[in-house]
């Protein structure tokens, strides 16, 4: 990147002298230092250049004499700071229009995007300097640090250091960026700051002196031009052409002024530059190389952890010994910036993000580069790919050739490269992006021809039903069923075979199919036997990259979608809700050809009898009131489901897709094993077990090897209660889902979670609504300067990205002016208003001899306590001295201190003043933040539940809930304190106060308590829970609920953002998934403690079927 904004100040100035009507000196030196570097360029030699004047604005290219005319008449073209276009980068780029402004209606969209997890410094000196220790930086990296060095200039006379105009800019930079500010009240803002500094003051006093100071920090851009039917873009070999090579429509609008408007056009943000900023910082530059350097201890932590990654590390061995290499990710989804109400616009962001990042840095916004803008307000479809076109050569480049790159954390330069490992994408997406279809018999990409799919005769749509056992253990009961599954049908198919790179360019071949770009993204050009023996529609331009044929996981299936798919078809399944239901009339007619269920058959007067799978209006009502009132979750796990119930209509309503996750990972393992028959609650359960231990932030061999065992039992235990209706394609690509797991490591790196929220940022950014494609980039170009400016603001500069969330614990610890305990020293936050109590006697004693146990140097004289109780003590058993231990060893201990300090012994002031005991009176707060978890006491919220806690002792763990947080302090002059939960703990015995199920549940028995009084807890010993209770009909005082383990915010090895999906640790817990006994499908249903069904009740209630519904895909 070249010095632009304050480095090249004399573009923004007048090239003519106002006195003496001549070229300035500053201009004439200005234009030579530009014809050195153009001269340079291979171009250049045939005397033709791209001319920059204000004129021709980059869009003509004309002979180097005229282009020196031009700029002696003309002047440079506005904002035409960085040369990118003659060479300045060292990297080619292709034809541009217009260069613009940047601003919200007309963008210049130079873009960066490289804010780093850095130490923060005191400015933008420390942008430069500790640079040039070690190797001098490339020229592109000197010119850039020399940009930040001209920067320096104080703000005015005498100011506070590491104030100056360039960090003003930035800051205020951010200010825009964090509120989404219009243009006119930064406008306001700079003019007011201006007028209330000294005179002599060179803060910028307008929203455009801003943008010129921080103009130094973007990065290149290109805008390219695209035909009207999305054909082609004009771009490399076709920048000059006037019209369409397909279609023949022209590329201009017809118009009277002298610069052509194109009629629509891309926006391409290139990668290199992007990559290359993220080594300028010195702790990025550091974590770009984790990926290589951390120790897995046999768990799969990171998508580097994966066979996928590991094998394209052999195959390649050359780019892996370069550990700053970059392995990227890709993703994309339409979405419109008018909302589901406005008018229809589908606008396609093309994201890309660097996997070489630790856990806590990896996915987070500020590494998800917006690569290319696809306009609308037509949907791409088979097009995308031919906007594809730069970024697909672009990183060409960067695997074949690579480019310099300055390492500061090294102080050296390395030849940088980079390689795409896989794409990222909903399904419907996912065959835009791979190039097979995906709907039809064959829209399995894995299942290919290979496949049992087909249609139902009356339902018209395509089926998977009892294409899973080929998946089982070549031994299972369930291939042998002629009854269970198809009527008559026995399986002894192995699953499909995987299929090759290489043998998939074979298929291309055979069946000659073409990259759109060679034949036009307008045409519909449709590839022989596809349908048939194939789904392929194209070859993707993917297969361009050298390197695509040996990767083993080309495109990931989206677990986020296909889990919200197979959440809604079972819920509006087991709810009957009419119109979305696989459980309808046509379901019910197909059904009689398909299975041998004779007990679900339509009568003659078209209903049917009640089946076992369907919730009735008493237990329906049950549900619902147990989401509402029953169903709590602590503050920020999930939204509040009760306000998703629709009474009136029996259903969910307004669910988002992380709604669907928690209920179907958290909720449903129980939520109907007293509401629905055990046959049917089990197939339940199963599955939505093996989505949660699928969605685990650490895997291991064993874990995933159980999943790929579970998956198929899970999807047949469900066909034997399900109809065949029911499991469309998104039902079969669980079946999937573990082998991919096994291939790219946990699902956090590879759903679409991230990356459909950072698409609803972007909605965000629209301001001008008839401009919506250049509103968004000209904000994101704002947002990614200030995010890299904000990496040198002081700590003490507060942003919307240093902002704590409400769980944050802010780093607050007691500070002692001596050597303390590490339990006295515990972070933490109390809030709330607190109050002031008097311990009893009996909370006293327990409390004090509960911290000298729990302090690690006390641990000396316990021991010393405990020799002498077993000497006096001989035939006591352990259970009689730890009774002792805990009736006198405060007693003994203080005495052992004081009687030592007599006789002149020398004890830490903290000893002897731990000894004397905590004060009576304590604080208690109603809320603690520690350690990413927020507690509060019981009774705290009505809405949420944050008191549930849980405690480890050796084997033994202990579920209670809060009943007081107390600050407890000490008397003395070092003022010992710490945060101790009083709780109230359930008996911990099996089977008699805790329970765990076949599924992992674990209950606790609300009515039982602790045996024992030992209430006290540290606040670093504390997890939380939540307690939830079971559902009931019948014995609605069940006393049983169940715990639900909460993760910590930020604390975990995965994600640091306060909005991440809700994962389980591990897989490590994985159970194995059993088969299901033989289904009664209505009935006998008193075996499974439910009220036998009366056929004789009105159809409406046994369910009359609507022979228009729907069914939903």
């Amino acid at each position: 990147m070249s010095s632009g904004g304050y480095y090249r100040s004399w573009m923004d100035k007048p090239h003519l002298d106002p006195n003496t009507k001549l070229l300035t000196e500053e201009y004439v030196q200005g234009i030579k230092e530009f014809m050195r570097l153009v001269q340079q360029q291979p171009d250049a030699k045939n005397g033709m250049l791209r001319c920059p004047c204000s004129s021709c604005n980059n869009n003509k290219v004309i002979e180097e004499f005229n282009v020196w005319t031009h700029l002696y008449m003309k002047g440079f073209s506005r904002n035409y700071k960085v040369w990118y276009l003659h060479g300045e980068t060292g990297y080619e780029y292709g034809s541009t229009s217009e260069p613009q402004p940047i601003s919200e209606f007309q963008p210049d969209i130079r873009l960066e995007e490289s804010r780093t997890d850095i130490d923060y410094g005191v400015g933008t000196e420390q942008m430069v300097h500790d640079h040039y220790r070690g190797e001098e930086p490339n020229p592109e990296s000197r010119r850039f640090f020399d940009m930040l060095d001209a920067g320096k200039q104080p703000l005015y006379q005498n100011c506070r250091d590491g104030h100056s105009a360039l960090s003003s800019a930035t800051r205020l930079m951010g200010i825009k960026t964090d509120y989404n500010l219009a243009e006119e009240c930064m406008d306001a803002i700079t003019d007011f700051v201006k007028g209330i500094l000294p005179e002599d003051n060179v803060a910028p006093g307008s929203y455009y002196e801003v943008q010129k100071l921080v103009a130094g920090l973007q990065l290149p851009y290109e805008v390219i031009d695209v035909c009207i039917d999305n054909c082609m873009i004009y771009w490399r070999a076709d920048e000059t052409r006037n019209e369409c090579k397909f279609c023949g429509k022209p590329r201009f609008q017809e118009t009277r002024g002298r610069v052509p408007i194109p009629f629509k056009r891309m926006w391409y943000l290139p990668l290199t530059e992007r990559l290359k900023r993220l080594y300028q910082c010195e702790r990025t530059a550091k974590a770009m190389r984790w990926h290589a350097e951390h120790s897995t201890n046999g768990e799969i932590r990171h998508p580097s952890d994966a066979k996928a990654w590991k094998h394209f590390q052999s195959t390649y061995p050359e780019f892996a010994e370069e550990r700053r290499n970059v392995y990227l990710g890709l993703s994309t989804d339409g979405f419109s910036p008018f909302g589901k109400h406005g008018r229809q616009y589908s606008l396609w962001p093309v994201i890309v993000t660097p996997y070489n990042l630790p856990p806590s840095l990896c996915m987070r916004r500020e590494f998800l580069f917006l690569s290319i803008l696809v306009p609308g307000p037509e949907h791409p479809k088979r097009s995308l790919d031919v906007f594809l076109q730069p970024l697909i050569y672009e990183l060409q480049q960067l695997w074949a050739h690579g480019f310099e790159t300055y390492d500061v954390s090294c102080k050296e330069n390395f030849h940088m490269r980079a390689v795409l490992m896989w794409t990222i994408s909903d399904f419907p997406a996912y065959g835009m992006l791979s190039g097979w279809t995906t709907h039809g018999r064959l829209s399995c990409p894995y299942c290919q021809d290979d496949t049992a799919a087909f249609q139902l005769k009356n339902g018209r749509k395509t089926c998977w039903f009892d294409c899973h056992r080929r998946f089982l253990p070549p031994d299972h009961p369930y291939r042998r069923s002629r009854n269970a599954f198809t009527k008559n049908k026995q399986v002894f198919d192995g699953p499909p075979v995987e299929v090759s790179g290489e043998d998939l360019l074979k298929q291309f071949r055979y069946f000659d199919a073409e990259r759109t770009p060679d034949v036009g993204g307008h045409e519909n050009i449709r590839v022989s036997a596809v349908g048939e023996l194939h789904n392929w529609h194209k070859k993707s331009i993917f297969w361009d990259l050298p390197y695509w044929e040996s990767h083993l996981l080309r495109h990931n299936l989206d677990v986020m979608h296909i889990e919200k798919n197979f959440f809604d078809n079972l819920m509006n399944t087991v709810l009957n809700i009419q119109g979305k239901t696989k459980d309808n009339l046509k379901s019910r007619l197909d059904l009689v050809d398909i299975c041998d269920r004779p007990e679900l058959h339509v009568d003659e007067n078209g209903t049917a009898p009640f089946p076992i799978y369907r919730l009735d209006g008493a237990r329906k009502e049950e549900f619902f009131d147990w989401i509402t009132d029953k169903v709590k979750f602590p503050d920020g796990y999930a939204s509040n489901l009760g306000n998703c119930v629709d009474r009136s209509e029996g259903k969910f309503t307004g669910l988002k897709s992380h709604d669907c996750h928690v209920i179907m990972q958290r909720l449903l393992p129980f939520a109907f094993s007293a509401l629905l028959p055990r046959n049917v609650h089990e197939a339940i359960a199963g599955i939505s077990v093996f989505f949660r231990d699928l969605c685990s932030r650490v895997v291991t061999e064993e874990g995933i090897n159980n999943l790929k065992t579970n998956a198929p039992v899970s999807m047949c235990n469900l066909e034997k209660i399900f109809p065949p209706s029911f499991f469309d394609v998104m039902e079969h690509l669980v079946i999937h889902l573990a082998r991919e797991l096994e291939l790219g490591g946990p699902v956090q790196y590879r759903w679409m979670y991230i990356f459909e929220r950072y698409m609803h940022h972007l909605k965000k950014m629209v301001k001008n609504l008839s401009r919506v494609e250049g509103s968004i980039v000209a904000q994101v170009i704002n947002e990614e300067t200030a995010i890299f400016a904000e990496n040198y603001f002081p700590p003490e500069v507060h942003t919307k990205h240093r902002r704590p969330s409400r769980h944050n614990d802010r780093g607050e610890r007691a500070t002692y002016h001596v050597t303390v305990p590490s339990m006295f020293k515990e972070i933490g936050r109390l809030s709330g208003t607190f109050t002031k109590r008097r311990l009893t006697d009996t909370e006293h004693a327990h409390l004090q001899t509960y911290l000298l146990t729990n302090c690690e140097d006390v641990l000396q004289y316990e021991s010393v306590y405990m020799a002498e109780l077993r000497m006096t003590h001989s035939h006591a058993t352990e259970h009689e001295l730890q009774q002792l231990r805990d009736n006198g060893f405060a007693a003994w201990l203080r005495s052992y201190v004081n009687d030592g300090l007599a006789r002149g012994f020398v004890f830490d002031d903290w000893i002897r003043e731990f000894v004397q005991g905590p004060n009576y009176v304590v604080k208690s707060y109603p809320k603690f933040c520690t350690r990413g978890y927020a507690f509060t006491k019981k009774g705290h919220s009505k809405t949420t539940y944050d008191a549930g806690v849980s405690s480890s002792s050796g084997d033994d763990v202990y579920y209670g809930n809060i009943k007081e947080i107390l600050e407890i302090q000490f008397p003395g002059m070092v003022g010992l304190r710490c945060v101790v939960f009083y709780c109230d703990w359930y008996d911990t015995t099996l089977d008699r106060g805790v329970k765990i199920d076949a599924f992992g549940v674990i209950s606790v028995h609300s009515r039982r308590k602790l045996q024992y009084y030992d209430p006290f807890i540290l606040g670093s010993q504390a997890d939380q829970v939540c307690y939830i209770s079971y559902p009931r009909v019948t014995y609605r005082d069940d006393p049983w609920v169940t715990v639900t383990q909460i993760n910590p915010r930020g604390r975990l090895n995965g994600s640091s953002d306060d909005d991440e999906p809700l994962q389980p640790e591990s897989t490590s817990n994985a159970q194995a998934v059993q088969d299901l006994a033989d289904v009664e499908f209505v009935e006998n249903f008193t075996e499974f403690g439910l009220d036998a069904v009366v056929h004789s009740e009105p159809e409406a209630e046994v369910g009359e079927f609507d022979e228009d519904s729907e069914d939903s895909d």
